[in-house]
């Protein structure tokens, strides 16, 4: 089952890459590397292949995350208007929903080590993941949520569709990874 879950995780980050760098419309650096840190926190979460383990990643996840809302927002700040994409604000949705992605997934792969058979609840620390489970959860269903709820509720083009959908494919199969 885990493997599976690995495979979605990896397919909706791969498939968030393959719509970004496509897409003229919602296409930034920013966008581009943010996917590229998702895809290889994804990578070594399944595979181990940088052996940084799940706290690491949680903080370049966080990190990056937060770097990039700073500076989209200091974009907007300094004068270029929040809808100054070719079709409206579409696009500048699409560039704040991978910020979001990926502290979101910090979030989900710090409940993974919590959850997991060597970490702190195994540990004794029972306290760490009866605050952080329920906030992960929550906070991956409401992004699953939005992400579907942008899907219908905007115009979109095909490949900032396939990015709505990989994203919530991924969060979704994080969601459940601790109880598989």
């Amino acid at each position: 089952m885990t493997w599976a879950l690995h495979g979605i995780m990896i397919g909706g980050a791969s498939l968030n890459l393959c719509c970004v760098l496509g897409s003229r419309r919602s296409r930034s650096g920013l966008a581009v590397v943010s996917t590229l840190v998702m895809l290889a926190a994804m990578t070594d979460s399944a595979f181990g292949v940088f052996g940084l383990g799940p706290l690491p990643w949680a903080a370049i996840l966080i990190a990056w995350g937060l770097t990039c809302s700073a500076l989209l927002r200091r974009r907007t700040a300094t004068g270029a208007p929040r809808n100054a994409t070719p079709h409206g604000g579409a696009g500048q949705t699409m560039l704040l929903h991978h910020p979001l992605g990926l502290v979101v997934t910090a979030g989900q792969l710090m409940a993974h080590t919590v959850m997991s058979p060597g970490g702190a609840a195994a540990a004794g620390h029972t306290h760490s993941d009866s605050l952080l489970l329920p906030l992960v959860c929550v906070a991956g269903g409401a992004f699953v949520v939005w992400s579907l709820v942008l899907l219908v509720t905007e115009s979109r083009t095909r490949l900032e569709r396939g990015n709505l959908l990989g994203m919530s494919a991924m969060t979704a199969a994080m969601a459940v990874m601790p109880f598989a």
